[in-house]
């Protein structure tokens, strides 16, 4: 008895305050993201290499200057050819600021290639190595965080981006790389991922009242 008269006045009091569970629950809209377009990359055309990964016999992703400028671009080999997949830092930038890291993200396995192209401005490349590069390198904007938000044992990605914070979430769905603006989705002003092991993104929609929310079936929930 005593419970459920619990429920009835937390129930009046949130009717009174203008809140309904649908005001918790946000539903996030994911569109289907394009493949970067690699190109051949001539061995003459290189400079220096910065940083290199090999992950067989057949197969490396690297980081390098060429002959025209001293900006770090990306590339990758691939069964013996040579390719360019686009800059991946500007110049002046630390070397610990960008770099090559093997991970699994969406069930597969990527080399992930990061770095700075300006203040506020990271990015990173995947490549997810056993594909084809033509159709197997993706670019993502931001700060981003391989992270599992669904519980399905296998990693999406948690990408932030501005001094103030818009987030993206990339997930695979029908075996397609699909986003999600976040911001735009719940009309929030900004969202940072706030705590990674909990899964928690701090959340606001108006100054100075920040708000708590996770992931989970698609939709941003309330804390």
């Amino acid at each position: 008895m005593k419970f459920k008269l619990l429920i009835i006045f937390l129930t009046l009091a949130c009717l009174l305050n203008g809140c309904s569970k649908e005001d918790n629950i946000y539903p996030l809209e994911f569109f289907q993201i394009n493949n970067v377009k690699i190109e051949n990359l001539e061995l003459d055309n290189i400079n220096k290499i910065i940083e290199e990964k090999t992950i067989d016999k057949e197969r490396s992703a690297f980081i390098f200057t060429d002959n025209e400028n001293s900006e770090f671009k990306g590339g990758i080999n691939f069964n013996g050819n040579s390719y360019y997949i686009g800059q991946v830092s500007m110049d002046n930038i630390p070397e610990d600021l960008m770099g090559i890291e093997e991970i699994q993200v969406f069930g597969r396995k990527a080399v992930k290639i990061y770095g700075i192209l300006g203040a506020n401005y990271a990015q990173a490349f995947y490549w997810f190595v056993e594909e084809n590069p033509e159709k197997s390198i993706i670019q993502i904007d931001g700060n981003t965080v391989e992270i599992d938000l669904d519980n399905d044992d296998k990693n999406e990605v948690v990408a932030t981006i501005g001094t103030i914070p818009e987030t993206r979430i990339y997930m695979l769905k029908e075996g397609k790389i699909v986003i999600s603006d976040v911001n735009k989705s719940i009309g929030a002003k900004s969202i940072t991922l706030q705590d990674k092991d909990k899964r928690l993104f701090e959340v606001y929609f108006e100054p100075n009242k920040p708000e708590q929310y996770v992931f989970n079936k698609d939709s941003f929930i309330r804390k």
